[in-house]
């Protein structure tokens, strides 16, 4: 059976889109070992994760985003730019535009410019209380000791729940640390785990690891809002802030809503061999 697939990516963080706004493709049941054989990078596509375009009863399109390792998340910020640029692309719908996702109806605007593909999306309103992130306790200034070092963790929940850590000098092995705090009994459904550097001038340097991926990613949506948005709220920046990941830059304005906007890349369209994909690879 022959797949077709779309390869997209948002600051070098890297999807897999499968359309099944006409048909289901993927089986409900079949979908994460589909997602983790794909997303292998040896023995697969190699991706971050898979977007699923789906219909909607209640707007033009339903995201689905899966993780990596399989997992389903609510919401992913660089994903949803590239599912939107497909919708408009592929003629499914007209900007602006709604999607239908796990944390509800999101309003996005895709343009397109001398430098390529932009989508501003609404953000919502972040959520600081214990209850929305989740998290067993308020985790606000927090400290976490590792490895005799404590870390002042700031949490937040963007579509997806963030830690954030404001540090001096991102040039350090993130991932142990990161871990520990993403798998922290007061995080009841782990959280993503961000580190950053303000520079000054409403700009902000960045590294996350990502639940679910299970590593840094290049560049994260939610977690640039997240880095933003308690920022904001320590005083650290004004109402925009231009976030600089590993992958690119991204633009945040910071309202009574969050507006976020970055670039969305489409670098190839093809078909997937099922039968050649290995579902039995080692972890």
């Amino acid at each position: 059976m022959k797949i077709m697939f779309t390869k997209m990516h948002g600051n070098g963080n890297d999807f897999i889109l499968i359309d099944e706004f006409k048909s289901v493709i993927i089986r409900e049941e079949d979908k994460p070992k589909f997602v983790r054989a794909i997303c292998n990078r040896n023995f697969g596509l190699g991706a971050d994760g898979v977007l699923f375009v789906q219909r909607s009863e209640k707007a033009e399109a339903k995201f689905r985003y899966f993780n990596s390792d399989g997992s389903e998340a609510e919401m992913c910020g660089n994903g949803i730019r590239c599912f939107s640029r497909y919708l408009v692309e592929e003629g499914y719908t007209k900007s602006p535009l709604k999607v239908e996702t796990l944390t509800g109806i999101i309003e996005l605007e895709v343009f397109k410019d001398n430098e390529g593909w932009w989508v501003k999306v609404d953000m919502g309103v972040p959520k600081f209380d214990k209850k929305d992130i989740p998290a067993k306790e308020d985790v606000w200034g927090t400290k976490f000791e590792f490895n005799g070092r404590k870390f002042k963790v700031y949490a937040v929940n963007t579509g997806v729940p963030h830690a954030v850590i404001f540090v001096e000098n991102l040039n350090f092995d993130i991932i142990d640390v990161a871990r520990f705090i993403r798998y922290h009994k007061v995080f009841p459904k782990g959280t993503n785990v961000n580190f950053a550097k303000v520079e000054g001038n409403n700009r902000i340097m960045i590294r996350t690891y990502e639940r679910g991926v299970e590593g840094e990613t290049l560049s994260c949506g939610t977690g640039s809002v997240a880095v933003a948005a308690v920022a904001h709220k320590l005083g650290f920046v004004g109402n925009n802030v231009e976030i600089i990941t590993k992958g690119g830059k991204l633009r945040i304005h910071l309202g009574e809503r969050v507006f976020m906007t970055g670039q969305a890349s489409r670098v190839a369209d093809g078909f997937i061999n099922s039968e050649e994909l290995r579902y039995d690879i080692p972890q």
